[in-house]
């Protein structure tokens, strides 16, 4: 995982489901990510629901929320 800092808030990229996506940390920092990949695996709901993978992830304490290429956003909450 790489981290850049642009205005305050971090980023990082992730891996999964052979894609890699950019996972802004809003609020959080990169021990919320663990969580993330846990929540993504198991919420299989929000998972089928995208017809293309997230492009981007903004991670905040409680929940993330999922962009797609399309535009689409999905909230998902991470426990």
């Amino acid at each position: 995982m790489q981290s850049t800092m642009q205005s305050k808030t971090q980023s990082t990229n992730i891996t999964f489901g052979n894609n890699s996506i950019l996972v802004r940390l809003i609020g959080t920092d990169r021990g919320r990510i663990p969580s993330l990949l846990s929540a993504l695996r198991h919420n299989k709901l929000t998972w089928s629901s995208l017809r293309k993978p997230p492009v981007r992830i903004d991670l905040y304490d409680e929940e993330a929320m999922l962009f797609t290429p399309d535009g689409d956003k999905y909230r998902l909450p991470i426990f």
